[in-house]
């Protein structure tokens, strides 16, 4: 993976630089001291993996991770900052892929490295989903539009329960709440189902949305998503507090995501 590494005080730049000059699949294309000037090589070069400072004279790191996203859409970004109080804002407005701590130890460089490489491995697949903020949905990195946000809902609630069946009265009480089971709104159901199928038929993905009679569900195995590279993670993940935010019925996943946090830090 070609990286840079962009923090304002030289000891820390040189510290991380010794810790990862050596790792496999890693080639260190850039220092820099300075955001503008990792900025213009970013946007003249291929970059696959950026670890950024947060707190730096200039455009911070929060502002360099936003415009190298822009730059290189599947960019892997990792902050490695004294500053905790930034997870939230560098995971929903930069969409982040890890923080790690100052001080650090090599431990965690190597963990960090780790995730990078599963996360590279994890972009290979056409689909890829957030859920940690705002959800949304990549086909070949380009985020998909819904004309249809009940469509939308679906498949996030499909993606919630992990690969396992949506029963359609169960979707019409979440996306609905509230609506009588009656046919029209029985309608209203059918047409947000067939035009999942439609979306990954026209993409030419037709086994990721299954819909059968009364049902639906979506094939976990043939995705990429961050709620199931943090279940599936055999070290302990990082939850920054927001889960599909903007859907009321994602607040119990979410409180039982801050739960296994809780259970992590004191593990």
């Amino acid at each position: 993976m070609k990286t840079i590494i962009v923090d304002d005080e030289q000891w820390a730049l040189d510290q991380l630089q010794s810790e990862i000059k050596d790792a496999e699949d890693i080639e260190i294309c850039g220092c820099f001291n300075d955001t503008e000037e990792a900025l213009s090589y970013a946007q003249t070069h291929k970059v696959d993996f950026a670890l950024l400072d947060v707190r730096m004279p200039g455009m911070n790191g929060l502002e360099l991770g936003v415009l190298l996203r822009k730059a290189h859409p599947d960019i892997i970004i990792v902050y490695v900052s004294s500053y905790p109080e930034y997870f939230s804002e560098a995971y929903r407005n930069v969409r982040a892929d890890y923080y790690m701590l100052k001080p650090y130890r090599s431990v965690d460089v190597q963990d960090v490295l780790e995730r990078a490489r599963l996360l590279s491995k994890r972009q290979r697949k056409r689909v890829q989903i957030r859920t940690f903020g705002r959800f949304d949905i990549f086909i070949d990195e380009q985020v998909v539009q819904f004309r249809n946000a009940k469509a939308k809902e679906l498949l996030a609630l499909c993606v919630d329960h992990k690969g396992g069946n949506v029963q359609m009265e169960e979707a019409i009480d979440k996306l609905w709440e509230g609506s009588p089971m009656s046919e029209n709104v029985k309608t209203r159901y059918r047409k947000a189902v067939a035009y999942l199928n439609a979306l990954f038929v026209e993409h030419r993905m037709p086994g990721i949305f299954v819909s059968g009679y009364g049902n639906c569900h979506i094939e976990r195995e043939k995705v990429a998503c961050d709620y199931y590279e943090f279940l599936d993670s055999s070290e302990k993940p990082q939850f920054f507090g927001e889960y599909m935010h903007e859907y009321s019925w994602a607040e119990e996943t979410a409180a039982w995501l801050e739960m296994l946090m809780q259970e992590n830090r004191y593990n």
